[in-house]
């Protein structure tokens, strides 16, 4: 099964570069969603060029309003769960993987095998913030 990794950007996320850690995840068949949260031009455009410049699956989503953490990552599983069955989600922002030393941790989390959770509504039991698994 597949796994997957939402990644919620703000209008303070311009700066992001680091599509070494997509090119990673690529070997380990993860699909990236990109959330751009509040619908702003300068980050969708940086989503775009990470995109375009990244061998990974990514599908990008544009939210109209700026919602809060849980609602942004609520619709980036959305968007996920409607293409494929997930073993597991994991949700992040830019700011947790924007330096070189967190690629490493981010490939030992997507190798582990993540239980469900029965606590959780049907559609969140697989979802994980990487804060849990590190």
């Amino acid at each position: 099964m597949k796994k997957g990794l939402i990644i919620v950007f703000g209008k303070d996320d311009v700066e992001f570069e680091n599509t070494i850690i997509f090119n990673l995840l690529y070997n380990q068949k993860v699909t990236i969603c990109l959330v751009n949260n509040g619908n702003c031009g300068k980050v969708y455009d940086l989503l775009y060029r990470l995109k375009e410049n990244s061998k990974s699956e990514i599908l990008i989503l544009s939210l109209k309003k700026e919602k809060p953490l849980s609602l942004a990552v609520k619709a980036g599983v959305r968007s996920l769960v409607n293409k494929e069955n997930y073993e597991a989600i994991i949700y992040t922002e830019p700011k947790n993987i924007s330096h070189e030393n967190y690629n490493n941790n981010f490939i030992e989390v997507f190798n582990k095998h993540l239980k469900k959770r029965k606590d959780k509504r049907v559609l969140l039991r697989t979802l994980y913030a990487i804060d849990e698994l590190k």
